[in-house]
């Protein structure tokens, strides 16, 4: 294998060798999109008909201060770069974007400033971020009632993947969650391309993050596949100002799918290691 690299695919898109791109600039939020498996299969779904808010793989809240940073219908928060994000290779098989993104709305000012880092390795990404409150914060969500509780690090599938089902730490599976903690969950599913393809997508969430193990909301079907660790879900969260709030997570994919004892190795050493931000 081709050692990781980087190349300039748009003026604000920056694609990565082991098969993503990190969208950041002309978007209200940044993003991962397209994220592609070795097999060629694309995972994740852009702009989504919808919701046209849903893009591949992103971090928001909802509520911030009363103000909507998640639906873009006038008037919405948006996150803005303080600066182009900085590249960097680690070693052979992984590579590094950190980017500064300000949370900033009309009606809160400058809300958030947020220190982020995305790890790029073949079949991994590490997703930590810093969330610097900028003045007194109440962070919160649409309370569940058919629908709601989300906000987090969200993952939004392509259309091309169906039957779809999440994989839980005891090995069960289920089409749908709505609050129930885990330390990680995995979306498996059948995907076009040709006859028996499979493809999985796994999100762990590190002991060390607020409100560990996370309850998760995540649905499937009618072309509507969607992971989200939502750390809202139960109960909205205050920041003071100058205090912060440090996630780290790790994505997981790949064509086919782990079995269940697989899959806990893998988080079991994740959720074993030093958090990014600490």
């Amino acid at each position: 294998m081709s050692p990781a690299s980087f190349s300039q695919t748009f003026g604000d898109s920056i694609g990565v060798s082991t098969g993503a791109t990190y969208r950041w600039g002309g978007l209200p939020k940044a993003c991962i999109h397209p994220l592609v498996t070795s097999a060629g299969h694309r995972l994740t779904g852009f702009e989504m008909s919808d919701h046209v808010w849903h893009r591949g793989i992103w971090f928001t809240i909802k509520f911030v201060n009363g103000t909507n940073f998640w639906e873009e219908q006038s008037p919405f928060g948006v996150q803005k770069s303080a600066s182009d994000p900085a590249c960097e290779i680690i070693d052979r098989d992984r590579a590094r974007v950190t980017h500064r993104v300000r949370w900033d709305s009309e009606a809160t000012g400058l809300a958030i400033d947020e220190r982020r880092q995305i790890t790029f390795g073949r079949g991994v990404i590490g997703w930590s971020c810093e969330l610097r409150a900028e003045k007194d914060l109440t962070l919160d969500r649409t309370p569940y009632t058919t629908w709601g509780g989300y906000g987090g690090l969200s993952y939004r599938a392509a259309r091309e993947l169906h039957d779809v089902n999440f994989l839980l730490p005891n090995g069960d599976t289920v089409a749908s969650l709505a609050g129930q903690p885990h330390d990680w969950t995995v979306m498996q599913a059948a995907v076009d391309g040709g006859v028996g393809q499979r493809v999985s997508i796994g999100m762990i969430d590190h002991p060390g993050n607020p409100r560990s193990p996370v309850a998760w909301y995540n649905k499937s079907g009618n072309g509507f596949n969607y992971m989200n660790a939502a750390f809202l879900f139960h109960a909205p969260v205050t920041v003071a100002r100058g205090e912060s709030l440090k996630f780290n997570y790790r994505i997981l994919y790949r064509d086919d799918q782990w079995s269940p004892s697989e899959f806990k190795e893998l988080a079991d050493e994740f959720r074993a290691t030093k958090p990014n931000l600490s």
